[in-house]
């Protein structure tokens, strides 16, 4: 697949005013690559007296804002603590939280006070709730390779349970770099280097053992493939990782929205192949940064025209003489789009070129609303995530038949300050065209979902099969009311003083399966007491 363009909207010279320090060296002690040195690693017990906090996510949130050059410290050290104290001032140390909620909460906050660094961008890539382990077989390689274009990551893990519930505890640590070169990666290390609030064994930095993706914890329970690693004897794995890297307009202390618009056309011409596909792509708001590409083989660059600078539309045209594309072919366009603040995002002029003709298809743009948490001060666990959705544009053939002419899927961001259960989404013609729209679905994730996986979702938990004319200039509004739905999920509690089992058998009365019975597993039975599974 050709065509991956991404622009950036910033000049070099603010590039230099931000005081960041990467050091890329060969370290024979730790491993062959590593991203800072020293990195800079807050330690709880350096702030805390025992019993240590559940604050881990505060920490790994200001290593890597310290790593980006935020703070005026004297030491890359000092910036770090002294973001840490920030977000303590603000959060307290009694509640766990996420590592993406704090980073984007001092970027907006009034600590913030560096408006020429543009690393702003926060994305979680994985799961939050359920615990599942990252299902990406090739995490470790997306790992590095993130850290090698310049972007800071956070790892968030959790222990298996050998059964019951989903994954156990939850701990973030900073990733900053494995036994690789320094240069993009093919394939993916085996090890991995981090810097932990709890731990200081044998220095501020630890290298920890990957095993296999589809053998996960040989010697102990797991909860299917995933990157687990050696961090304890019953090996914990990592449920999500949280970037930081540099996109956005600076000085506007605004948070940033990912967004991605696919587009799945037909080739319906049966008398000839097409020769070309074009496109118009846009915002309401500036475009940040952009990728563009289709799902349809060409060793063709495309031609891509920007409004202006930053743009607000793109016109895209992609020569496809070289592979032209036959009768009865589905063809995906996706664009993922950075933008300062939610707007509308709009395909129009979207058609196949043939030798003779072209065919437009329907001309569309949406809005995906989420409204500001009405509560008086920050909730624990508080988050944000993605909200998925799908539908089918449709041509009527008489009075009685239609086809489907075009599908289309989107990923929409809201930040951790707006509400997750209640989303309005809005659909309007760019220009009437006699089609109409149907089968919408809507779904959500705590992580983000890429292009690859876009067309596999199919967690909905909103379902509107009524089909309505695309005609109505004011446009079709759907609401979203999933109150009750998606609670906030526990964040990462690690206290400090927690060691996964080194069991592998249990007792039957040990209903958590953590190597002991207690009280905890009386709660466990206590809280199914007079239930029943009885057919009637």
């Amino acid at each position: 697949m050709k065509g991956g363009k991404v622009i950036t909207h910033y000049s070099l010279n603010i590039l230099f005013m931000v005081s960041v320090v990467i050091f890329l060296f060969s370290a024979s002690v730790l491993a062959d690559w590593q991203k800072m040195d020293p990195p800079p690693d807050v330690d709880k017990a350096a702030h805390h007296p025992a019993p240590l906090p559940p604050t881990c996510w505060m920490a790994t949130a200001s290593n890597m804002l310290a790593g980006a050059g935020y703070d005026n410290g004297a030491t890359i050290q000092a910036r770090a603590d002294d973001i840490y104290s920030d977000m303590v001032a603000h959060y307290g140390t009694g509640s766990s939280g996420w590592t993406d909620t704090a980073i984007r909460w001092w970027l907006r906050s009034g600590n913030n006070i560096w408006p020429a660094n543009p690393y702003d961008v926060v994305t979680v890539y994985g799961h939050k709730n359920p615990k599942y382990p990252w299902a990406n077989s090739d995490g470790a390689r997306d790992i590095a390779n993130e850290l090698r274009r310049c972007q800071f990551l956070g790892l968030s893990i959790s222990w298996p349970t050998c059964g019951g519930s989903i994954g156990t505890e939850g701990h973030a640590i900073t990733c900053w770099g494995d036994d690789k070169t320094s240069g993009i990666l093919c394939g993916s290390p085996t090890q991995v280097i981090v810097t932990d609030s709890d731990r200081d064994t044998g220095g501020d930095v630890q290298t920890y053992t990957y095993d296999l993706y589809t053998n996960p914890n040989p010697t102990g329970c797991n909860e299917g493939n995933g990157w687990y690693f050696n961090f304890s004897p019953d090996h914990p794995y990592i449920k999500h990782i949280v970037t930081l890297c540099s996109a956005d307009e600076p000085g506007d202390h605004v948070l940033t929205q990912k967004i991605t618009g696919s587009y799945r056309i037909h080739q319906d011409n049966s008398d000839i192949t097409a020769t070309d596909l074009h496109y118009k792509v846009g915002a309401d708001v500036d475009i940040l940064s952009y990728k563009t590409t289709i799902n349809w083989f060409t060793a063709n660059e495309p031609n891509i025209i920007e409004d202006a600078t930053p743009p607000r539309e793109l016109t895209v045209d992609w020569d496809l003489k070289d592979n032209r594309v036959p009768f009865c072919t589905w063809v995906t366009i996706t664009t993922e789009l950075l933008v300062p603040t939610s707007g509308t995002v709009s395909y129009s002029d979207v058609y196949f070129t043939y030798p003779l003709e072209g065919t437009t298809r329907p001309a569309f743009r949406w809005l995906l609303y989420t409204p500001p948490l009405q509560v008086a001060a920050d909730p624990p666990d508080i988050t944000g995530g993605y909200v998925v959705s799908a539908f089918d544009l449709i041509e009527p053939v008489g009075q009685t038949s239609s086809n489907v002419v075009g599908e289309y899927r989107l990923v929409c961001e809201y930040i951790y300050d707006q509400d997750p259960n209640e989303h309005t989404f809005i659909l309007q013609p760019v220009e009437p065209m006699g089609y109409y729209v149907g089968n919408f679905r809507f779904g959500h994730s705590y992580g983000y979902i890429d292009a690859n996986s876009l067309w596999e979702f199919n967690d909905w938990m909103t379902h509107d099969p009524d089909m309505r004319p695309l005609d109505d200039p004011q446009g079709i509004f759907i609401s979203l009311d999933w109150q009750g739905r998606l609670p906030y999920p526990k964040g990462e509690n690690y206290l400090g003083q927690f060691e996964s089992p080194e069991c592998t058998e249990y007792l039957p009365q040990d209903l958590d399966k953590n190597c002991v019975v207690n009280f905890k597993d009386f709660a466990v039975f206590a809280g199914a007491w007079l239930h029943n599974t009885y057919p009637n």
